[in-house]
């Protein structure tokens, strides 16, 4: 950073024989700016692509045989519209049943593949093919850094981030799939019509919910941090744009409950030793610290509520399906003018050390439900397809299914689920329940039983289920779902106490810190995606041992780190440990608690010109994720950095859906950063 007394340009600025500049109120001003530019490149050494994304899905390419059969409901709707007798009992079979007369128009469609990308009614359209990018992850980010200091008590400090992507990627373009189903029409089109947006955060209602930021789909700048600082004696005071951390740990947050994070970028897989340093989104507040004493420190806050950002659809990086729809209703619903508050204390006692917290916030993760597509697209009409017979009873009626359709979850859209098998893998990879989900989207939307659709209650009913609509759908079904934000309390207790040991052991001056918070009725997404969210206390724990040891007196002390957390209802990235157990074939079954283990190091060498370092993740129900690195200062102005991130989503051949690593499983890579720093 560089330092610059500003008293003759402020007197300048103000002419030089003004009062002020004469009373000398411009003194004590001085200026520190500094920065750096670094690009980052992340090479894939593995052999897939993003499942979440459209092309890296699974079954791009594969052809699934479907069958369409006779919804149990339509018959009875058929026979009434042409003023017949109902049939005994009311209804023809259920969804096990083969198709049964006066529906030959199923005949056609007994061999129709699920393939993706393809209209199965017309056999038109280009399949998505499946991708290997080379490069995950490919910016340029420049950082600005301003410090100004007023007087001895007050100081401005800005830091201004701005970050280009070049988009060297293999990328799905939408607009090539507008002759296949209708195109992809529902939902915001800057996210669901075209090429990835890359940076833009865009909610209902509202294309720029972020304050102090600006972003295209290829670029992003922002203010992590624009406060004025105001310190005297034991009182500092923040207000402005800021990120708040509480506790700093690898991988883990317990204390660390004020802000949520941004993963547009490279999701959680910078650098783990960092600690989210430059993850944690930026929010409008005040803070107030106050130092009681030597030992005992008091911390609160107050801010405006800001969400966790997740990478847009078919971005490198992007953690829900793609064939879901999102409508984020954090300005629409009221969350944007909401604020979360909180107080820590923290203290010291000779060896021993304490914390405690309360916070009230809304969870910026949000939860996820089934919303109505609100999208009027009418099901096909060829001639001999399903969808044909659907709107020929609908018509009997003086009925629409576009009108229908829109106020259900689904648009019959391409790159959406093509085939009940597709279903039911995904719904294990997002920890969601493939039979209570499908059932849940049939019951909570009347229109839903006016398209013949019943819920199920076994897994070959629901797989005829989806295969029929699929297929009267011409190709696919896109889900549509609405993120919101619940309300609550965190509360948390930690303690940590520092060894005395024989001088060079490794029990002297080892710090030894327990974490442990707890929140009542927290609010999760239903693994089913039902309105009716999941309320269940949570409790998560951390163990956290950490030392500096000196192995050779040739070479700086060694940085070590073990950390063990437990999570009572849910994984580390939120999920209900419920959604957990699914796989093509059966719902999920769900896991009780997790745990998860950490280890890491750092060891510069002599000047400190390289600095090698460790971090491994290890979820013991079978995933790991291991990340060595280096760095290698050259000369002053230049850092070079690398590290590998290796993960492992299925160790032992577990089921992938029952570990925590394995949807970024696919996510291999070594990343290089080479930063200059002004």
């Amino acid at each position: 950073m560089r330092k610059t007394s500003v008293m003759g340009v402020v007197a300048a600025a103000c002419g030089l024989a003004s009062p002020l500049a004469q009373a000398g109120w411009f003194d004590e001003v001085s200026m520190n700016i500094g920065g750096f530019i670094r690009p980052e490149f992340s090479y894939s050494t593995s052999s897939d692509d993003n499942p979440a994304n459209q092309l890296g899905n699974y079954y791009n390419g594969v052809s699934v045989p479907r069958q369409a059969y006779s919804p149990p409901a339509l018959v009875p709707g058929l026979l009434e519209s042409l003023g017949l007798p109902p049939l005994l009992g009311g209804q023809v079979g259920t969804w096990t049943t083969l198709p049964l007369p006066p529906l030959p128009l199923l005949a056609t469609d007994t061999t129709s593949p699920g393939l993706r990308g393809v209209n199965s009614a017309t056999g038109g359209g280009t399949p998505m093919k499946r991708v290997d990018n080379d490069i995950n992850y490919a910016i340029v980010r420049s950082e600005v850094e301003l410090g100004v200091r007023f007087t001895q008590s007050l100081n401005l400090i800005a830091r201004l981030r701005g970050i280009w992507d070049p988009k060297m990627y293999d990328e799905f373009d939408a607009r090539r799939y507008r002759d296949v189903q209708g195109g992809i029409s529902g939902g915001d089109q800057v996210l669901y019509g075209g090429k990835p947006n890359y940076f833009e955060y865009r909610v209902e209602g509202d294309d720029s919910p972020n304050p102090l930021e600006w972003a295209g789909d290829d670029y992003l700048i922002y203010f992590p941090t624009l406060v004025l600082e105001y310190n005297n004696g034991p009182v500092t005071a923040r207000v402005g744009n800021q990120q708040i951390a509480w506790g700093q740990a690898l991988f883990f947050r317990v204390f660390d409950v004020v802000d949520g994070l941004d993963l547009r970028r490279h999701s959680v897989l910078d650098y783990a030793q960092e600690e989210y340093s430059d993850k944690r989104v930026p929010a409008l507040g005040a803070r107030l610290g106050y130092q009681l004493n030597e030992e005992l420190l008091v911390d609160g806050y107050v801010q405006k509520f800001q969400p966790t950002i997740y990478g847009n659809p078919n971005t490198q990086y992007n953690v829900i399906p793609a064939q879901f729809t999102v409508h984020d209703r954090y300005v629409e619903g009221g969350w944007d003018d909401k604020l979360s508050y909180g107080m820590r204390l923290k203290g010291n006692y000779g060896q021993w050390g304490f914390q405690a917290m309360a916070v009230q916030r809304y969870n910026p993760d949000g939860v996820f439900r089934w919303t109505q597509s609100g999208h009027n697209k009418d099901l096909p009409t060829q001639p001999g397809s399903t969808g044909q017979l659907v709107n020929t009873v609908l018509a009997l009626q003086g009925r629409d299914s576009g009108e229908l359709l829109a106020q259900t979850a689904f648009e019959a859209s391409p790159g959406g689920v093509y085939s009940a098998q597709e279903w039911f893998r995904y719904a294990g990879f997002a920890r969601l329940n493939a039979m209570s989900g499908l059932n849940s989207s049939i019951t909570e939307f009347p229109a839903a039983a006016d398209l013949f659709a019943t819920t199920v209650s076994t897994e070959e009913e629901a797989n005829n289920l989806l295969n029929t609509f699929f297929i009267a759908a011409g190709g696919s079904l896109r889900g549509h779902i609405a993120r919101e934000y619940a309300q609550e309390e965190v509360f948390g207790l930690g303690a940590s106490y520092v060894t005395e040991g024989e001088p060079g052991s490794l029990l002297d001056q080892l710090i030894i810190n327990f974490e442990v918070s707890y929140t009542p009725d927290r609010t999760f997404t239903n693994t089913s995606l039902s309105r009716n969210y999941i309320e269940e206390d949570s409790v998560t724990t951390a163990l956290v041992l950490e030392k500096y040891h000196r192995f050779s007196q040739a070479f700086p002390a060694t940085y070590l780190v073990f950390q063990h957390m437990y999570r009572s209802v849910d994984d580390l990235f939120g999920r209900h440990l419920s959604g957990y157990g699914g796989t093509e074939s059966k719902p999920a079954d769900g896991v009780n608690g997790a745990h998860y283990l950490a280890f890491a190091f750092q060891q510069p060498f002599p000047q400190d010109i390289y600095r090698i370092g460790f971090a491994t993740l290890y979820d013991p129900r079978g995933s790991i994720l291991v990340q060595p690195g280096i760095k290698w200062k050259p000369r002053g102005a230049l850092t070079v950095e690398a590290f590998y991130s290796y993960i492992d989503g299925s160790l032992g051949g577990a089921n992938p859906n029952d570990t925590l690593l394995s949807t970024v499983d696919y996510a291999d890579e070594v990343t290089v950063r080479l930063t200059y720093q002004f």
